[in-house]
C-alpha cells in the first residue's frame, strides 16, 4: 500500500534533533496533537446519549483551560458522510488557547466512516516534526485500526524514528478485546494507555495527559 510506505519512509528519515536540544524542556513548551475519533460508532448510546456527545462536552469542559498553557492543535477521523478509511483531516495546527476553536470543530462533526487511527496519528506526526523538541499526541478512540495499518507496528517505527514525540491514547468505551493493539501504540511511544467509560473519567484522562505540571 503506497500510504504504508511513505509512512515507513518517513520515519526512517524523521529526526527532530534532540540531541542537539540538552537543555531541560518545560512540559508547557511542549506543543499537543489531539487526534479525535468521530468515525460511525461514535454515534452508539452510552448513559443516554450518543458516544460523540459526552466526548464533546468533556472537550467543552476541560480544553478551554488546558490550552491556555498548552498549544494544542486537532486532527479528526470520520465525521463526514461516505469518507469510509479516507476521512482523515487537519483542522487546526497547534496553537495556545485553542479550545474554544477545538470545540467549535468538533460541535460540527457527525459521526460515520471507519476507524484510520493510524494514520491520524501518523499525520500527527508530521504536523509536529518541526517544533525541534519534544511534544504529545493524545489519541482518543472508542475502536480499533480497521483501515489496513497496524497500530502496534506504527508504535514500533514512531519509537526509533520519532523518539521525542508520545502518544497517549484514551480508549473512550473501548471493548477490551480491542486494547491490546493501542495500547501497544502507546507503551511503545513511552506514552500511557487509559480506559475510561464516561463524561467524568474522560476529563480527568484529558487533564492527565494535557495539563502541565505545576513548576515549584
Amino acid at each position: 500500500m503506497k500510504k504504508i510506505k511513505s509512512i515507513s519512509a518517513y520515519l526512517t528519515t524523521l529526526t527532530f534533533a534532540t540531541t542537539l536540544c540538552l537543555s531541560p524542556v518545560l512540559a508547557c513548551q511542549e506543543e499537543a496533537m489531539l487526534v479525535f475519533d468521530a468515525s460511525g460508532s461514535m454515534s452508539m448510546a452510552r448513559d443516554g446519549l450518543p458516544k460523540i456527545d459526552i466526548a464533546r462536552q468533556a472537550a467543552a469542559d476541560v480544553l478551554p483551560d488546558l490550552t491556555h498553557s498548552r498549544p494544542t492543535g486537532l486532527i479528526t477521523y470520520g465525521g463526514e458522510r461516505g469518507q469510509g478509511c479516507r476521512g482523515v483531516s487537519i483542522k487546526l495546527p497547534p496553537m495556545a488557547g485553542s479550545g474554544d476553536l477545538i470545540v467549535g470543530e468538533l460541535a460540527s462533526l457527525q459521526p460515520s466512516g471507519s476507524t484510520p487511527l493510524t494514520e491520524a496519528v501518523w499525520l500527527a506526526a508530521l504536523t509536529l516534526k518541526n517544533t525541534g523538541k519534544p511534544s504529545t499526541i493524545v489519541l482518543v478512540t472508542d475502536g480499533k485500526e480497521n483501515c489496513g495499518y497496524n497500530a502496534c507496528d506504527f508504535g514500533q517505527q514512531m519509537a526509533l524514528g520519532a523518539k521525542n514525540i508520545k502518544v497517549h491514547v484514551i480508549g473512550f468505551y473501548l471493548h477490551a478485546t480491542a486494547e491490546t493493539n493501542v495500547a501497544c501504540l502507546a507503551n511503545k511511544t513511552g506514552g500511557t494507555y487509559t480506559s475510561v467509560n464516561g463524561l467524568e473519567e474522560l476529563k480527568e484522562a484529558l487533564k492527565k495527559t494535557l495539563a502541565c505540571p505545576r513548576i515549584s
